[in-house]
């Protein structure tokens, strides 16, 4: 191949190049946070649900309600049997409390079956350097007939680990059955 030939085929190979450039990034910022490059994301915080949860456990006692980060194994099990002490509740898979914490909350106790507690998400404030857990209460509404059944709702997921503070806040809805 001469020079000139070689020339030719750079020349003609650019606008393919530059295309395929816009069609690739056009592409990333349609789909937005449907990618998840690892250098390019926002909040590197994986929020992670486990197994079984969010759910409910029978208990007569009265509770308070309760909000926590967890970083050990200790500490979760003080958890489950502050709000279960028959120890029926259990956590099925393997937490690495060096990369990873626990994020737990429970309702105060519930006079009737019906209530759900589950933590929508987590979200990372850049400005106040800390994260927000969002959690959603679900209470049964006036058309409800549920059974009496005294009951504590629970959810519990595991993010990164982290240094920032955790602050928690709280939405309430009512699920009507008709």
């Amino acid at each position: 191949m001469n020079k000139n030939n070689q020339t030719k085929l750079n020349i003609n190979l650019l606008p393919l190049f530059l295309i395929l450039v816009l069609i690739l990034g056009a592409g990333y910022f349609l789909l937005g946070d449907e990618i998840k490059l690892p250098k390019l994301r926002k909040d590197p915080t994986e929020v992670t649900r486990l197994e079984g949860y969010p759910t409910f456990i029978y208990n007569q006692e009265d509770m308070e309600k309760q909000r926590l980060v967890i970083n050990s194994r200790e500490q979760l099990n003080e958890f489950l049997n502050t709000i279960d002490s028959t120890g029926l509740l259990t956590i099925k898979e393997e937490i690495d409390f060096d990369k990873e914490m626990v994020i737990a909350v429970a309702s105060s106790t519930n006079p009737t079956l019906g209530y759900k507690i589950k933590i929508k998400k987590v979200i990372e404030d850049q400005e106040k350097g800390v994260y927000t857990v969002s959690i959603i209460e679900t209470e049964p509404g006036e058309s409800c007939n549920e059974e009496p059944e005294k009951n504590i709702a629970v959810d519990i997921v595991r993010i990164t680990k982290t240094d920032k503070d955790i602050e928690f806040e709280r939405a309430k809805e009512t699920k009507e059955c008709n």
